[in-house]
């Protein structure tokens, strides 16, 4: 048995994807066996990766049509031999002595995961970006040096750094815990699934993983696939039911709703019907799941009920529209009203 397994969905990266392996085959710490899941891609990633294989007998290569992050690593979860697990991303590349530090702390305290900071940089200068989601200051100022858990961050579990690649993770711990398939933000559903059933985690107060900006990334584009958000934020309440932490539920409904009614406002014209269409979808999917959860049935506020009900009534964009905004305009008039008296 290998110590390390490293999980790195492949797609479409031949221009990045040398750099990323270089600095997981030239590790301090080599007893590893990296994972490349090759989802499907139509550029010179599939040579890149044989050529490797030839070189480095460490690499093995699963080969499937394109079925998404999520699915590639859960795919590498089955297959992987290791003590622990790592999540590589196919554009970055971690610091060369990364393993070798983290390996320790894991052999030494049995920490269930250790979590670590993540240097982001722009592809086309080298500039790094300062980005506190990712150097997670208020994380080290709460637990220092000593071991945690979910009671010891619970005010702020839902706004970690979820990233995979910031995470060492012992195989067994998560050997009952996967990503959502098909899904975006689907790393949201694993770390937090990993967050609520650990009881040691660490923070290793470094950086050892680059992660790689585009230009072309630095804003994410508004699609259909966006509203993934509603599925991502309803697996999430169930992880809160199953672990009892019925105190998130007001932030994840308010993602539910008031957020999903905001990425339907800034849809274009020729979106909305789509976007309506799939809101409408999700939320009869969920309707039942929903009234029944005590939270949305005696504390769910008046205005993201009234964005629910006008998604499952109205029969097209518009009329989806006008009904949201009704309220807004209602609410607005009462609390003049209430001024003037």
């Amino acid at each position: 048995m290998v110590r390390i397994s490293v999980i790195m969905p492949v797609y479409n990266c031949e221009k990045y994807l040398e750099k990323s392996l270089d600095s997981l085959v030239n590790q301090s710490f080599g007893d590893i066996e990296i994972i490349c899941v090759n989802d499907g891609s139509t550029d010179g990633t599939s040579d890149i990766l044989n050529e490797y294989q030839k070189r480095d007998s460490r690499i093995r290569i699963i080969n499937q049509q394109n079925k998404g992050a999520g699915a590639s690593r859960n795919i590498g979860l089955s297959e992987a031999t290791g003590e622990c697990i790592y999540f590589m991303d196919s554009d970055d590349y971690l610091d060369f002595d990364a393993f070798e530090k983290l390996i320790g702390f894991i052999d030494d305290n049995e920490f269930d995961f250790i979590i670590f900071k993540i240097s982001n940089f722009l592809d086309e200068t080298g500039k790094l970006i300062d980005d506190d989601y990712y150097n997670m200051p208020y994380l080290k100022s709460r637990v220092g040096l000593d071991s945690f858990n979910y009671n010891n961050v619970k005010d702020f579990a839902l706004e970690l750094c979820v990233c995979p690649p910031g995470n060492l993770f012992r195989r067994e711990f998560i050997s009952d815990v996967r990503f959502p398939e098909g899904l975006l933000f689907e790393d949201n559903v694993f770390f937090t699934h990993a967050l609520f059933k650990a009881e040691k985690i660490y923070f290793y107060d470094e950086f050892l993983y680059n992660r790689r900006k585009h230009t072309d990334s630095t804003t994410t584009p508004l699609t259909v696939k966006s509203l993934d958000i509603i599925d991502i934020a309803s697996l999430l309440l169930d992880l809160c039911d199953e672990y009892h932490h019925e105190n998130h539920k007001e932030e994840l409904y308010y993602r539910i709703f008031h957020n999903i009614y905001r990425l339907f406002k800034r849809a274009d014209e020729s979106q909305k019907e789509l976007f309506f269409e799939r809101i409408r979808q999700d939320y009869l999917k969920n309707k039942e799941k929903w009234e029944n959860d005590n939270y949305f049935k005696k504390e769910l506020k008046p205005r993201y009920r009234h964005i629910f009900e006008c998604a499952i009534k109205s029969r097209n964009a518009d009329e989806f529209e006008s009904c949201v905004d009704s309220y807004s305009a209602e609410s607005r008039f009462k609390r003049l009203r209430k001024k003037l008296l």
